[in-house]
């Protein structure tokens, strides 16, 4: 029985998850994809992206544990195995994506950037504040990760509201779900939080027709997958006005080109998908404790759907 960690050169940690694995499963090798091992021997598989062919020749494989909690890089193999997929439910990594989402908003909200602008002319002026109260904070996507981002932004005060594929028993937030009731959503977003799993519905979701949708002033803040926004129709949205900002922690590709016009416009700041990363200390308890359960036969803890893609 081996486990195997598939290598990625823009993630990284294989050796945080070596020794976080070996100290809680002593007893089952684990391996790198770039170290040499027998593919009937892999049993279960952690991995961030799949590349084709990946897979080939594991015959005994029990179950696929994704390193992060998307898991849309693992059907980047179209031969993805029919086993159990489950996906990081992390609270360290949900409050790391609490803490970014609430610097991105209140970055925008009590204007940091017009006062750096300022701070680079050595100018002392107070700007005027926010004239909306409450303002209002939208999510696409509330899951776990989306409550506890939410419950952090409201203790500023900020109302919340939540878009959602089906129908969901959401407390402490205005709910809204199906495509019909998208526009009446999207009208009340003074910030956009994109925090939507990709799949093939979701893929370019942000467009030019659904940013128009959005109030005045509106800002977008995304720390999903860059491909569920079109990227050509955010940066016309944020040189026409139609978005008063952007704070954008992905990208499409990534890492973002050089030569993308939204390196050098100022009202757009961007992090390296850094808002939440996997901790192996502290996640390594749910991929050990699946690989226990699959073994005594039991189901996997966070398991996706393979039809909806998360």
């Amino acid at each position: 029985m081996t486990i195997l960690f598939v290598s990625d050169p823009v993630v990284g940690g294989e050796e945080a998850w070596r020794a976080a694995m070996s100290e809680r499963l002593p007893d089952i090798p684990f391996k790198l994809s770039t170290e040499t091992y027998n593919k009937e021997e892999v049993e279960f598989v952690l991995c961030f992206r799949a590349q084709p062919g990946l897979f080939a020749g594991m015959k005994n494989l029990k179950a696929i544990l994704a390193t992060g909690a998307g898991v849309d890089g693992l059907f980047l193999d179209p031969d993805l195995p029919d086993v159990p997929i489950a996906r990081i439910v992390d609270p360290w990594m949900a409050d790391q994506m609490a803490a970014w989402t609430t610097y991105a908003v209140l970055h925008f909200f009590r204007r940091f950037g017009d006062y750096h602008t300022q701070q680079t002319k050595a100018e002392w002026l107070e700007l005027e504040p926010w004239q909306a109260a409450p303002a209002r904070v939208g999510f696409l996507g509330y899951g776990a990760i989306g409550a506890t981002v939410g419950k952090a932004l409201s203790n500023f005060g900020f109302e919340i509201s939540a878009w959602t594929r089906s129908h969901r028993n959401l407390s402490g937030v205005t709910h809204f779900h199906g495509i019909n009731a998208l526009p009446a959503f999207m009208a009340r977003a003074n910030f956009l939080v994109c925090l939507m799993p990709l799949t093939r519905e979701t893929e370019g979701f942000l467009n030019e027709e659904r940013l128009a949708l959005l109030p005045n002033p509106a800002y977008l803040i995304n720390l999903a997958r860059g491909r569920i926004a079109v990227t050509e129709d955010v940066v016309a949205a944020l040189k026409n006005g139609r978005l008063s900002g952007a704070f954008l922690d992905v990208s499409e590709p990534e890492p973002l080109p050089a030569d993308s016009p939204l390196w050098g416009m100022n009202n757009v700041r961007i992090t390296p998908h850094c808002s939440g990363p996997t901790n192996p200390s502290t996640a390594a308890d749910q991929v050990a404790g699946n690989i226990v359960r699959v073994l005594k036969g039991d189901q996997l803890e966070n398991l996706i759907n393979r039809e909806r893609g998360y």
